[in-house]
């Protein structure tokens, strides 16, 4: 299958984030003036241990969703290994902090190739990959609006959602989506089913979990509740990525998720707390992408450039030698990477 031609950036699409972020900093500042007191405050108490754990429980959530693209990818007809999908998957992300949306899509269909993946159907994958996060956490917010009917007014429209995001969903307009995408390529995608999407959603559990107990690790000592911040605190965060994708200009979803997380904590721990909260959680995911992708982008150099010198032996020896067996200790660690 060939590969469609790469989504091209748009150095106005850039402009508008970066002014975005700018406007969107600017304004917290001046709405925080107040506040800022308390803020200093709500951080001191926060144990450092408690943002060790949150940040263990970003980095769970972040492998979760790795394993959601790739069964993305599985169900596109290119299944390829837990370790392979990490060292695509998470290179790729750290392309969602610049300016644009298009960049994790682009290094996604790059890296995929190096594994033999059509960079079509990487696409593809990384499209169904935002309309699974999407709908899950639609369903994940409406479990916030069951449980605290008083949040209605601010996030009544999520509960409407729900229908559409089931529609979404939908394998047909996943299919249609494949077709579009596939078009130039001349070669008709896989046609998907409700059994392919259901593990992907399945492996969003985990990840909107481990999200929500990152969040309850840093809120718990402004409040005495227990099960209704833990709710609280998994549901505000669907709903925040779920705005920070919806406002596309927003690079990696900055601003726009921290407000939808300061509206839904602030009836329980007040707008200092809740602001902390929102704070340490977006340097705790930006520090887990940055961990990730380090982690895995080292690995997967190191594989390239381990094969590129065993191809090159290989054309360097005689046509009757056979090439020596990797050393057991690097077939070992390709399998601990797997």
């Amino acid at each position: 299958m060939s590969s469609p031609a790469p989504p091209r950036p748009s150095r106005r699409a850039d402009l508008l984030a970066l002014g975005f972020v700018v406007v969107a900093v600017g304004l917290a500042g001046w709405a925080l003036r107040d506040d800022l007191p308390g803020v200093v405050d709500a951080i001191s108490r926060i144990a450092w241990w408690r943002m060790v754990l949150a940040l263990a429980c970003v980095v769970a959530g972040l492998l979760a969703t790795a394993e959601v693209w790739k069964h993305c990818l599985a169900a596109l007809g290119s299944p390829v290994s837990s370790g392979a999908a990490r060292r695509i998957f998470f290179p790729a992300q750290v392309g969602k902090y610049l300016p644009g949306s298009i960049w994790p899509f682009i290094a996604q269909m790059r890296f995929a190739r190096e594994h033999g993946v059509p960079g079509g159907l990487a696409l593809l994958a990384g499209s169904v990959f935002l309309v699974v996060h999407a709908v899950t956490s639609v369903l994940v917010g409406a479990l916030l609006l069951i449980s605290q009917p008083d949040l209605v007014d601010r996030f009544g429209w999520a509960g409407a959602l729900i229908p559409l995001a089931l529609v979404v969903l939908h394998p047909k307009l996943i299919n249609l989506l494949a077709r579009k995408l596939a078009g130039r390529s001349g070669v008709e995608p896989p046609v998907l089913r409700w059994k392919h999407l259901a593990l992907p959603a399945a492996w969003m559990a985990p990840a909107w979990l481990a999200y929500g107990a990152a969040g309850y690790l840093l809120a718990d000592p402004f409040t005495d509740s227990v099960l209704q911040l833990a709710v609280v605190c998994t549901g505000a965060f669907a709903l925040g990525w779920l705005v920070g994708m919806v406002v596309f200009i927003a690079p990696a979803g900055v601003g726009a998720r921290e407000a939808v997380l300061i509206l839904a904590l602030t009836p329980l721990l007040g707008v200092a707390a809740a602001t902390t909260v929102s704070l340490i959680l977006r340097v705790g995911h930006t520090l887990a992408d940055i961990l990730l992708a380090l982690r895995y982008g080292l690995v997967r150099a190191r594989r390239n450039k381990r094969a590129a010198a065993e191809t090159a032996e290989t054309e360097a020896a005689p046509e009757d030698e056979t090439p020596p067996e990797a050393p057991a200790a690097e077939r070992a660690e390709t399998r601990a990477e797997s």
